[in-house]
């Protein structure tokens, strides 16, 4: 790609993407005065740095991701209306560099042994390739948890199941979101098809990402 399209992949201007080649953080060559850029140098960028420009806050990825989910109960109209503008433009597959910040991401080792009754906790909905069967998505992970929690219950399953956040190999992901946005009702132990989408499109592995593709398009 030239500068102006990898802007425009990227959701920055070309200055950006100028300023990113020439400070090494986007690999390209120069041809005469013009830039070309691999589509796999963008695709590694945005995956694994997260959204280039500026990302949503968490109520607003919140509600795109309600309204994917066709569950648009608890939004103002305005909030409704917009989400609904930004799902229609780009689909839930493309907004997913810009839904970041619905939650921090947190890595730890647990002993195989807790896995199962820390997936129990009332506090913890799963999501991810842990709740991707449940939707139909052909991806399983009986050796590891990927789940969504409240912030103020972290500190309580941490110190619970004894997680390790320094471990070399994690066997445990938590998205913690913010407790004034957290958007599960108490009886939801699975996230909902758009969430568990998003978590497998952010996947490091291949399979995941591909899972997730096809559950983003299934409406």
């Amino acid at each position: 790609m030239g500068v102006a399209e990898a802007a425009e992949y990227l959701e920055v201007s070309p200055r950006r993407v100028r300023r990113m080649l020439a400070d090494e953080l986007l690999a390209g060559h120069q041809i005469g005065r013009e830039w070309a850029i691999e589509r796999r140098a963008l695709e590694n960028l945005k995956r694994h740095r997260g959204p280039v420009g500026r990302p949503w806050s968490a109520s607003s990825a919140w509600a795109v991701l309600a309204i994917a989910n066709g569950d648009s109960s608890d939004l103002s109209p305005v909030d409704r209306s917009r989400a609904r503008r930004r799902l229609a433009e780009r689909g839930l597959a493309g907004l997913v560099a810009r839904l970041g910040a619905r939650a921090e991401m947190r890595r730890f080792y647990g002993h195989p042994s807790v896995l199962e009754p820390l997936a129990s906790e009332p506090s913890v909905v799963r999501s991810g390739v842990s709740a991707g069967a449940d939707h139909g998505a052909g991806i399983v992970a009986s050796d590891f948890l990927e789940a969504y929690v409240p912030e103020a219950q972290i500190a309580a399953l941490i110190n619970q199941y004894g997680l390790d956040p320094d471990a070399e190999r994690p066997n445990v992901v938590l998205r913690v979101v913010g407790d004034a946005v957290w958007p599960f009702s108490p009886e939801m132990d699975v996230a909902p098809r758009s969430v568990v989408a998003v978590d497998l499109l952010e996947a490091d592995d291949e399979r995941s990402r591909r899972a997730g593709a096809a559950l983003a398009l299934h409406r």
